[in-house]
């Protein structure tokens, strides 16, 4: 049950959505799923492994429950893609979890067989909004979802979250719209096309979402203190980023095979990657200036050709993939990182995710850290030196050379 303390690590996990004669029985059947898929954006720290098996039984149970409530089997299909793609992303962003990690034995990937379904989850969702009489239940599921966060293919897009938006309004609209039993099919193009119309000022949202989304906004109150505790902590951090410790590697990196090398020397000759060798090996450095935003960490949509073109490189590469972020010493003005260890450490979970959705198998062992400014290869004292500081590298280790807790370790 949600509230055993073997499941969490250092917090009390409850019920934040309402059980009460919930009308729509697939989301009925969810309630638990969603309860979970709430703590996970809060940020409620759980134990993955446990976490894992917990989902995977709660996901068989959602199934049971919907068949006696006599949900068609496709439908039931479906929505359990959408909950296990939603749990999948949410569990893999946590602050406490390895995203490779859980990657490689998604909840996706043990009912489905596939490793990412951000891009399905909206190709179903145009689909079966072209029948909103028939999919009702399976729309409104996949309403809350979005409700609690989940992005998808929008996450990694630019300007993704403005376009998701957009779309989870006329979702809105379009539920609201069609209330009562109205049956008219819409256009299958809603979702693309067509002028954003005005929206409804009174509460539309189908009545059983509320109880969720006032656990969720409680949630978000106490969330907000403990940003403000962190932005007030942030030069004490800033001092302890500053010690330096003498470090201690004795594992030798692997080396890019020239051929494979190759694959990027026109990345090489635009300035977008810098090949080099290090300790016997070959690290990938991706310049952190083109391919991020400043202060963010997601990755902008010309670079994810670029990215897509390291995954091709490394899986055919046998080796452990050790990623690091890397800043200049600038002060961050974003308030979303506390500091450039916690944003460099972001950035390197944010490769890592573009290169498990470009094709690397989720089955590759992926480990990220982030060293902030601790690590720079050129000064800080210019605009020109900075931006070579700010990077993200990628580098091959032989099969279990590099260690399992190089995320823990590193994460701050």
């Amino acid at each position: 049950m949600l509230g055993d303390p073997q499941l969490m690590s250092d917090a009390h996990l409850v019920p934040l959505s309402g059980r009460a004669a919930i009308a729509n029985p697939l989301v009925a059947a969810a309630a638990p799923l969603f309860d979970v898929l709430a703590h996970l954006r809060l940020g409620t720290r759980l134990a993955p492994e446990r976490l894992r098996d917990y989902l995977g039984g709660e996901i068989r149970s959602f199934q049971a429950r919907a068949q006696e409530a006599g949900v068609p089997i496709e439908r039931i299909v479906g929505a359990r893609y959408c909950l296990c793609t939603a749990l999948d992303e949410a569990a893999a962003l946590a602050p406490w979890s390895d995203g490779g990690a859980w990657s490689a034995q998604s909840l996706l990937v043990a009912f489905h067989n596939e490793t990412w379904g951000g891009e399905k989850f909206f190709q179903l969702l145009a689909r079966v909004a072209t029948d909103v009489a028939a999919h009702r239940d399976l729309i409104e599921l996949q309403f809350l979802c979005l409700a609690l966060g989940f992005q998808g293919r929008y996450r990694v897009i630019r300007n993704g979250a403005a376009q998701l938006d957009t779309l989870t309004r006329r979702l809105h609209k379009l539920l609201h719209d069609t209330g009562g039993g109205y049956t008219q099919a819409l256009s299958p193009a809603w979702l693309a096309t067509g002028r954003e119309a005005a929206y409804p000022t009174r509460p539309a949202l189908p009545w059983w979402v509320w109880p969720v989304i006032a656990g969720v906004i409680g949630g978000i109150a106490f969330a907000g203190f403990r940003l403000t505790l962190d932005a007030q902590a942030a030069n004490t951090r800033a001092s302890i980023e500053a010690i330096r410790l003498p470090g201690l590697d004795a594992r030798r990196p692997a080396t890019l095979p020239a051929a494979l090398a190759r694959l990027l020397d026109a990345d090489v000759r635009d300035g977008n990657i810098a090949l080099r060798d290090e300790g016997g090996g070959t690290v990938i450095a991706i310049r952190g200036d083109g391919l991020f935003d400043s202060g963010s960490d997601v990755a902008r949509a010309a670079y994810l050709p670029l990215i897509a073109r390291v995954a091709s490189v490394l899986e055919r590469v046998d080796a452990d993939i050790f990623i690091t972020g890397h800043t200049d010493d600038q002060p961050l003005r974003d308030r979303r990182f506390v500091s450039n260890l916690a944003l460099s450490l972001s950035r390197a979970q944010a490769v890592r995710e573009r290169l498990f959705a470009s094709g690397l198998p989720a089955t590759r062992r992926v480990s990220v850290a982030g060293r902030g400014a601790d690590m720079p290869i050129d000064t800080n004292s210019s605009a020109e030196g900075r931006a070579h500081n700010r990077r993200v590298e990628i580098v091959l280790f032989p099969v279990s050379a590099a260690p399992s807790n190089l995320t823990e370790a590193d994460a701050p």
